[in-house]
């Protein structure tokens, strides 16, 4: 939990909240945020955080900005949270500001190099595999992270939150303030530009040998 956090809570004269609908398993914990329980938060950081990690590590690539990003979006999260209207779904909301926070890392650090170690996994134990099955598949995550790195930021985003984090088309185009239009056109290029760059790598190289 952040210092002073309940303090900053019960400045505000957050009055105690009525229970939550059971349309979103995450509200309750925002109604008791609201009301002043310190530990909510800590619970909804313990909730959130794989998830908002697995989109930062897709966006940025690099696992240091993830982590970077993650904490600053928590940080941006307790601040706001007085703004996040109760009754709309709420990790969408906490998506929304992961994706500026993100952006705004992009902007600060500049370009990163693509990156060229295999990828961990972030969203829980993976199926048995044997030794060779492994190896290709932390190459195959190492190739698209490259080739999500190559895109433009706008793509990237609608493409992650689209065909990675499962987001409908709405509710990526309401995350990230633009059309649902815009959205298809983004990602039908981003998945374009992504099989062509797995196609570059996986061509064998013209003149070598058989």
């Amino acid at each position: 939990m952040f210092p002073g956090s309940e303090a900053v809570l019960m400045e505000e004269g957050i009055p105690t909240l009525p229970a939550a609908p059971a349309n979103d398993p995450l509200e309750h914990l925002v109604r008791r945020i609201r009301a002043g329980e310190g530990e909510a938060f800590e619970a909804l950081m313990a909730r959130t955080e794989a998830r908002l990690l697995a989109l930062a590590w897709r966006i940025l690539g690099d696992r240091h900005l993830a982590e970077d990003a993650a904490q600053e979006t928590f940080l941006r999260v307790f601040r706001s949270l007085n703004t996040f209207r109760l009754g709309e779904p709420f990790e969408a909301w906490m998506v929304r500001i992961a994706v500026n926070v993100c952006h705004d890392l992009s902007r600060k650090r500049g370009p990163l190099p693509l990156p060229m170690e295999t990828l961990e996994i972030l969203e829980g134990d993976a199926a048995p595999m044997n030794a060779e099955e492994a190896v290709l598949l932390q190459q195959r995550r190492a190739m698209i992270q490259r080739a999500l790195r190559s895109l433009p930021q706008a793509e990237r985003a609608a493409l992650v939150l689209r065909d990675l984090e499962g987001f409908s088309t709405e509710e990526a185009a309401r995350i990230l303030g633009v059309r649902p239009v815009t959205i298809r056109s983004q990602v039908s290029s981003a998945r374009a530009k992504v099989q062509a760059f797995c196609s570059r790598l996986l061509q064998p190289p013209q003149g070598g040998r058989p």
